[in-house]
Parts: structure tokens; sequence; C-alpha cells
């Protein structure tokens, strides 16, 4: 049976004190009865007054003494049953001795039907022997006093025999009763060996899912962690989607613009090789009919005037082509950067941004292509310039001959040749222009279907953040419901075990050594002091603790400790203290009495950082590098690039972090509680044997969820 079971445990000093009292109730019973007779018979002169005195004192004096005995060895005391026996036989010896009365001898029987109450069959054969030598002894004393005659040995004889008959049933039936208690006793043993060992695996069930929860805890708080920051990325690649996508509805607008005036100048440039082509079948003409010289002179004056104004409308057209297409390349680089931070904020989004990155990497491609697109148009439209500029000195020229012809009429061969040989020569630049124009016009049409296929992708991108952003949302709701499940759980979980704890299965048994303990002393200041568990026997542990510690225990004043059992909190109370040497070092000696209360331990929120460490197994020593993933109060993460982590679950660990800003908790000790396989890297959780304030308050101070 297993000591400490509150309400099950069987206390056998309780069971000889009730035993002791009764008999003692029955013995004061039985000399009341007969001392009220006596005196009945004393005062009517049956019996003198000396006789009464000595039956007096017989009868009470070793009732007195074995009250005196129960009060000063207590009332569970094994020698108040000789007592008993020695002082009421010596009073029914004194009875039976000095009755005339037959019945006498069953004076004793009332009292012995009592004895059996202490189940000692050595101790009843013990009194029925010496009953019935009492009994006999009376007989022979009476015969050979002549106080009865022959005839009475009969009566003797059948005294003897009752007596011996009641002893042989007192015998029997303490047999029968211990054979009985011993079967149930086995019994209860068996059963309560079968209740301890299911306790105990319900308590290792309750261990394992409280360190599961743990682990569920931990995972999704870092998964809320991951998706709090894909949601705001969502939200950030929203916003520059919505700004990309307006930049690129107005570069959309202009370059529809731009393909309108170069239309518009395309059209211009084929009147303009129209009227060139008249020009020169007009100086040709002219050589042979010098007679319409003034007719065609005057007529390529007005056509020189239209040429120059449709000259200059084209470098006004000109000159806003160079415009537009300046503004595209400014889009074009405003859209590149634009893309370029699409693919950064998808980098940071992790494998939920990929979709992302692939079409910023189609913006940008489409980006390059129409910058590229631009540069042709600008090349081109240098060209035109030139071109222009060339025409205009032509037209100039043009314009001087017509007014030398004017003006020179003789010299209208040479005029008419030199004419001629320049309209070659503007054809042959107008066909440059035209042709130019036409790469301008093709490219336009490029730009044109590469801006609305951006349109286009713009779109499907703001549709996938959309459905993106919708099911990030929803994942963080589901989130919310798994953290209510899991608290339901940890509730109920956490009531079974302080069921256990008020049953008395939890208590200071559970405790081993290298737990860490922490013992409270209360009053007008509470005071902590912090030791680790050396060893425990029974209800006792023994602490080792610091110098300054040890030197603050005070002996005879009640402590509370504190004790973390495999993620349960243990808590006992009026726990007392003494420092004793132990093996040459000073240790805290603690007597529990009490049965613990039990309680799960706090849930801290638990801050995200990335602080390089040193890990070291405690069992082998071996050191890894690795870096930090979060910290709670009460256990911590972090990622190492090694394939020892995948099976270390329950291996304790010493992380040491040089730069963590909480100074006194830069080397932190911990069980493993989980491990992840991160694509060849491991993240691990572990708890830490105590709750650690200094890491509460700075997370508070720095860590908002």
């Amino acid at each position: 049976m297993k000591a400490g079971i509150k309400g099950m445990e069987y206390d056998a000093q309780v069971f000889k004190m009730k035993a002791n009292k009764k008999a003692r109730n029955v013995w004061m019973a039985l000399s009341l009865i007969l001392s009220l007779s006596y005196t009945s018979d004393t005062a009517k002169g049956l019996h003198t007054l000396p006789y009464y005195a000595m039956f007096m004192a017989i009868c009470w004096i070793p009732f007195l003494f074995g009250v005196v005995v129960l009060r000063l060895q207590g009332a569970a005391t094994q020698y108040y049953k000789f007592i008993v026996a020695v002082g009421y036989g010596v009073f029914y010896a004194f009875v039976v001795c000095t009755s005339e009365s037959i019945l006498s001898f069953m004076y004793i029987l009332p009292l012995t039907s009592m004895l059996v109450l202490f189940k000692d069959r050595t101790y009843m054969v013990q009194c029925g022997i010496g009953t019935l030598v009492i009994s006999i002894a009376s007989s022979v004393h009476k015969f050979m006093n002549g106080m009865n005659s022959a005839s009475n040995v009969n009566d003797y004889t059948l005294q003897a025999s009752c007596i011996i008959l009641c002893y042989i049933c007192y015998v029997v039936s303490i047999d029968h009763l211990n054979e009985s208690d011993g079967a149930l006793t086995n019994s209860i043993k068996a059963d309560l060996e079968r209740v301890v060992t299911t306790v105990e695996q319900v308590k290792g069930a309750g261990n394992q899912i409280m360190d599961g929860v743990t682990v569920v805890r931990e995972l999704e708080d870092e998964n809320r962690q991951s998706s709090t920051t894909v949601v705001q990325g969502m939200s950030e690649l929203t916003q520059n989607n919505n700004v990309l996508h307006d930049k690129t509805m107005s570069s959309m607008d202009m370059t529809t613009n731009i393909n309108e005036q170069v239309e518009r100048m395309a059209s211009l440039m084929e009147q303009m090789v129209t009227l060139m082509n008249e020009s020169a079948d007009h100086a040709n003409e002219s050589s042979g009919e010098l007679s319409r010289v003034a007719e065609t002179t005057m007529l390529m004056a007005k056509l020189s005037d239209e040429v120059e104004t449709i000259l200059s409308e084209f470098q006004k057209e000109f000159e806003r082509v160079k415009t537009e297409v300046s503004t595209i390349e400014s889009i074009n680089s405003q859209t590149n950067l634009l893309a370029l931070n699409a693919s950064i904020e998808a980098a940071r989004a992790g494998d939920a941004g990929k979709g992302f990155a692939v079409v910023a990497d189609e913006i940008r491609n489409l980006s390059t292509e129409t910058q590229e697109s631009s540069s042709r148009i600008m090349e081109a439209l240098a060209n035109l310039g030139t071109t222009s500029v060339k025409m205009t000195d032509s037209i100039g020229q043009t314009i001087d001959l017509i007014q030398e012809t004017s003006e020179k009429v003789a010299v209208v061969n040479e005029s008419v040749s030199g004419i001629a040989k320049d309209a070659a020569e503007l054809e042959q630049h107008l066909s440059v222009i035209d042709s130019a124009m036409q790469d301008v016009k093709e490219s336009n049409h490029q730009m044109v279907s590469n801006m609305e296929g951006i349109c286009n992708v713009m779109n499907a991108m703001t549709d996938s953040i959309g459905s993106a952003d919708g099911a990030t949302k929803t994942m963080l709701n589901k989130y919310d419901e798994s953290s209510r499940n899991v608290n339901k759980i940890e509730t109920v979980v956490q009531d079974m075990m302080e069921k256990l704890g008020v049953g008395g299965f939890m208590g200071i048994q559970d405790v081993k050594p290298q737990m860490h303990c922490v013992l409270v002393r209360k009053g007008e200041t509470r005071e902590e002091y912090h030791g680790k568990v050396v060893r425990q026997s029974g209800s006792e542990l023994w602490l080792q603790m610091d110098r300054e510690a040890l030197g603050s225990i005070r002996e005879k004043t009640p402590y509370d400790i504190q004790i973390v059992v495999d993620n349960v909190l243990y808590n006992w109370t009026d726990v007392l203290a003494n420092v004793e040497n132990e093996q040459g070092r000073d240790v805290c000696h603690l007597v529990v009495k009490t049965t613990p209360v039990i309680a799960n331990r706090r849930k801290y929120p638990r801050m995200p950082i990335a602080n390089s460490c040193t890990i070291t197994r405690k069992d082998t020593d071996k050191t890894y590098r690795g870096k930090m993933v979060n910290v709670s109060a009460n256990g911590f993460a972090f990622a190492a690039a090694s394939d020892d982590f995948a099976e270390l679950k329950g291996t304790q660990l010493v992380l040491d972090i040089p730069d963590f800003p909480v100074k006194e908790e830069r080397t932190m000790e911990g069980v493993v509680i989980r491990s992840t396989d991160n694509h060849g890297e491991y993240i691990v959780g572990c708890r830490m044997p105590e709750d650690s304030p200094a890491i509460q308050k700075y997370v508070n101070d720095n860590y908002k969820e």
C-alpha cells in the first residue's frame, strides 16, 4: 500500500485505541455492577466491612491502575490488555473463591468476550488457561474448606467445561477474523496496487498531455506571429500594388496619347513625301517648259510655304513626342522600382509570397522591354531631328532659289537643275524620316501592348493578393479557435491533476534529484530562496543552496516550497527547514508533512528574438552553434542545423547567449520538449526548470502581441 494515500490508509493504532477503550468500558461496567451488588449485600449484613473493603480494593485498584497507564502510555498501548487480564483475573479469582453462588464463574465471560477485539490468539489462549486454573483452584479451595459438598463436583465440572468451550469459541473466532482480515487485506492491497498503477499511468498520461498542450501552444504562438507578419506584409504589398496600378494606368493613358500623336505625324510625313514627289516632277518638267517657269516658281513658293508650315508643326509634334517618350522612361523606372519592392515584400512573406515574386519578375521584364522600346524611339527621334534640321535648311535654300528665280529668270535652267537635285536629296531624307516614323509607330504599338500586359498582370496580382489576404485572415481565425480548444483541454487536465493531488496521488515521492526548488518565507516581506534537490527520502528533502540562502534559513519557521515536476507546479505549505552538514557540505533539510496543491505552470508571452547562442548537452558536454527563435519567462526556442536535435526530447541543455539584454539570464537551462525539422534546420523548444522574473519583466517591457 502506498503511504500517504489519504482516506485509504489503515492505522492500526486507532483500532488498538478503540479496543482498549471498549475493554475498559466493559471492565468498568462489570466492576460497577458487582460493586453495587456487594454493597447491597454488605448493607444487609451478608458481608463484613473488612471483606467489603478488600473487595472494593481488589476491584478498583487494578482498574484505576489501567486508566493511569492509558493516560501515560497512550490510549493505544499494547500493555493495557495484559493489565486487563491480570487485574480483572485477580479480582475474578477473589470473587469466585469467596462467593457461595454457583454462577460466580460467569463473571469473567462478558469481559473475555470483549478480548476478542484484540484478535490475539496466543493472548486469548493464555487468558483461557488462567481462567480455567482460577476456576479449578476455587473449586478445590471451596471443597477443602467445606464450603461445598461432594454433590457440587458435577457443577464444577460443568463450569470448567463451559469455560473451556467459551475460550475455544473465542480462539476459533479470532482465527476466523484474522483469516478474513488477511484475505480482505490482500484483496484491498491487490486492488490498491492496481489503482496506484492506474493512477501513475494517468499521471504520466496527464504530464504527456500537458507537454503536448505546451508544445501545441508554443507552435501556435510561433505560427500566429508568422501569420501576423504575413498579414502586415500583405497589407503593405496591397498598398504598393495599388500605387503601382495607378501609375500603370497613368502610363497606359500617356502611351495611348503618344500613339495618337505618332499616327498623326505619320500621316503628315506621307503628305510631305507626296508633296516632295510632286515637286521633283515639276522640277524635271521645268527643263523643257521654260514658258511655265514663272507659274512653276509661284507654285513652288506656295508649296515651300506649306512645307515650312508642315515642318513647323512637325517640329512641335517632334518635341512633344520626345517629351512623352521621356515620361514613358520615367514611368518605366517607377514601374521597375515598384516591381523590385514587390519582390522584396514577397521574399519576406516566404512560401506564401512565391507567386507574387513571379508576378513581380514579369512586371520587371515588361518594364525592361518597354525601356528598350523607348530607347529605340529616342534613337529614331534623334535621327528624325537631324533629318528635320536638314530638311528645314533645304526648304530655306529652296525659298532662296525661288526668290533668285523670280529675280533672275535668265538662270532658270541652272536653278531648275539645282532644284531637281535638292528635291532628289530631300526625297531621300523624307524616305529616311518616313522609315523612322514607321519604326516609332511600330515601337509605340509594342509599348501599348506591353502596357496592356502590365495592366493585366497588375489585375491578376491584385486578385492574388486579395485571395492570399483572405486566406491568411482565415488562418488566424483558425489559430484562435485552436487556442480556445487547447485552453479547454488544458483546463480539463489541470482539474484532473489537481484532484490527483488532493487525493494524495501526487506528493513528495514525485520529486527527483536535480529538480529546482523555491523556498518561500512569508511575513511582512516575502523572501524567496532558490535551491536544487540533492536527494529525497520519505517525506524529507535535502537542497543544495548558496551560502547566503543557507544563512537565512530559520528553524521552527514554516515555509512554502514550490517544485516543478514534469511541467506541473507542486506547492507545499508549513514545511520545516534547518541546515545540516551532509558529506562535508551544508545543505537545507526540509520536512514535508502536508499534501501539495497542484497547478499548471503559468503561461507567459513568447517574444521573438534572433540572438546567436551556443548550445551544450549536459549529458555529453557536446556543443553546437545556433540562433534564438523566441524566449519567455519559463521557456525558449532556438534553431540549429544539426541532425542530433532530431531525437533529443527530454534531454537537458545549457544555452549561452552572450548578447542577451538580460545579463543575469545569459546562461539558461532547459529540457527539450519538442523538435521540428525545418528543411534541415531544427527548431527546438525547451522548458526551463523554474520561472524567471527578470525575463518576464524584459518581455513585458519590450514586446506586445
